[in-house]
C-alpha cells in the first residue's frame, strides 16, 4: 500500500480484506479459488457456512427464536476473459462481463491452465509497437482485434503457443491495487470493495456473538455470489424476508454519487427498488450522520433484480460505496468504505 493518510481501524481492516480479495483472480466462471478463501476464513473464525451446489458461498448468523431472516449479497466474480482460439503464435479470446475494448488494452493478465500452471501476458492489439503501426493511433480496436501477448520464450523455431494454452483456459486481469491518500484503486473493486466490508462486519458479528447477551433480532445470511457479472443471479439461499443488496455505487455525469459517499439505489435499468426499504436506510444514513445520495443507475442491474426477476416474494434494496471509472480501473475512498459499513452495522443492529 502507498498510503498518504492514517486510516482509521474500521478502514485498515476493510482495505486489507479488499487488497487480498482483488489478488485472488476469480473471473466468473473460475471462483474456486475466491470461495476457498472464504471457507478457510470462515473456518479459522468459527463462521457456520454453506456451500452452494452451484458454488456460491453463505454465511450464517441464526439467532434463536427469531421470528423474520434477511440477506445481504455480494459478489466476488468479477470481468476478466476465456480463451476461444490458439494458434502458433496468437491467443485469441472472449470476455467474461460487459466492458470495452479500451478498458483492457494493455493490461497484464494470467491464463490459468486445465493442469494448475499460469501463463503470464499482456492484453494488446497485434503488432501493437507504435513506430511500425500507424493505425494504432487511427484505429478504434474491438474484443476481435485483441490477443494475449505470453511471456513465453520459444524453445526452438517450431514452438507454438498451442502447447501451453487450450480454449476454455480462463484469463484474469491484474487487478493493479494501490491505496493512496484515503484512495482505493484497483481493478475489481466492483464487487470486492463491498465483500471486504461484510468480511469485516462477520467479523465484528463473531465478535459480538461470544457475549450470552447478545442476539441479533433477525436470522441474518452473507450471500457471496460468483455469477454477477454474466447476469446470472443468486440462488439456493434460505427463505428470506428482504435482501439487501451490497454492490458499487455507479458513479457518472448525471448522477448525485461521489467516491466519498455511499450510494443507496431507488431505481436501475430493470426498474426501482423497494420503496419503505430504501428510504429506511436512507433513514439511517440521516441519524447516524453518514454521507450518502440516493441515485438512480441508467444501465445497471444486480443480483436484487435478478431475485425479484425470478419471482421472489421479498422486500430488495441496493446500496454501496461510490466506485469511479466502472469495469475499468476503479476508484472508491475509505470514506464511502466506511460509510458503507457504519450503514450495514446499523441496519444489523440498530
Amino acid at each position: 500500500m502507498n498510503d498518504g493518510v492514517t486510516l482509521s481501524s474500521d478502514a485498515g481492516k476493510i482495505v486489507r480484506y479488499i487488497e487480498t480479495l482483488v489478488n485472488i483472480p476469480s473471473p466468473t466462471g473460475f471462483t474456486g479459488n475466491a470461495i476457498d478463501y472464504l471457507v478457510q476464513n470462515a473456518e479459522e473464525k468459527g463462521i457456520v457456512y454453506e456451500v452452494t451446489r452451484k458454488g456460491a458461498m453463505i454465511y450464517k448468523f441464526e439467532a434463536d427464536g427469531a421470528t423474520s431472516s434477511r440477506m445481504l449479497s455480494v459478489h466476488v466474480d468479477t470481468l476478466g476473459a476465456i480463451v476461444k482460439n490458439v494458434s502458433r503464435d496468437s491467443v485469441k479470446f472472449d470476455i467474461l462481463g460487459g466492458f470495452p475494448s479500451e478498458y483492457i488494452i494493455g493490461n497484464y493478465c494470467t491464463i490459468h491452465t486445465f493442469e494448475g500452471k499460469e501463463i503470464y501476458g499482456t492484453i494488446l492489439p497485434a503488432n501493437p509497437a507504435v513506430h511500425v503501426n500507424k493505425e494504432l493511433k487511427e484505429k478504434k480496436y474491438k474484443i476481435d482485434d485483441l490477443e494475449v501477448r505470453i511471456d513465453l520464450k520459444p524453445k526452438d523455431k517450431d514452438d507454438s503457443f498451442e502447447k501451453y494454452v487450450e480454449v476454455g483456459n480462463f484469463i484474469s486481469l491484474d487487478p493493479g491495487f494501490s491505496v493512496v491518500n484515503g484512495f482505493v484503486k484497483s481493478r475489481h473493486l466492483d464487487d470486492k470493495a463491498s465483500a471486504g466490508v461484510l468480511l469485516h462486519i462477520a467479523d465484528i458479528l463473531i465478535e459480538k456473538m461470544v457475549d450470552p447477551d447478545f442476539k441479533l433480532k433477525a436470522n441474518t445470511y452473507f450471500f457471496f455470489n460468483i455469477t454477477e457479472e454474466t447476469g446470472q443471479g443468486i440462488a439456493g439461499f434460505p427463505d428470506i424476508d428482504e435482501l439487501l443488496v451490497v454492490d458499487m455505487g455507479a458513479l457518472g455525469e448525471g448522477l448525485s454519487g461521489d467516491e466519498f459517499s455511499v450510494s443507496v439505489c431507488v431505481k436501475d435499468s430493470t426498474g426501482p427498488y423497494h420503496y419503505e426499504f430504501t428510504q429506511e436506510l436512507a433513514a439511517i444514513c440521516r441519524k447516524n450522520d453518514i454521507q450518502y445520495k440516493l441515485d438512480v443507475f441508467p444501465f445497471y442491474g444486480s443480483d436484487g433484480s435478478g431475485a425479484l426477476s425470478a419471482g421472489q416474494d421479498i422486500r430488495v434494496a441496493l446500496i454501496g460505496p461510490g466506485v469511479g471509472a466502472s469495469h475499468g480501473y476503479e476508484r472508491t475512498h475509505v470514506d464511502a468504505l466506511e460509510g458503507t459499513n457504519k450503514l450495514v452495522m446499523e441496519y444489523l443492529l440498530g
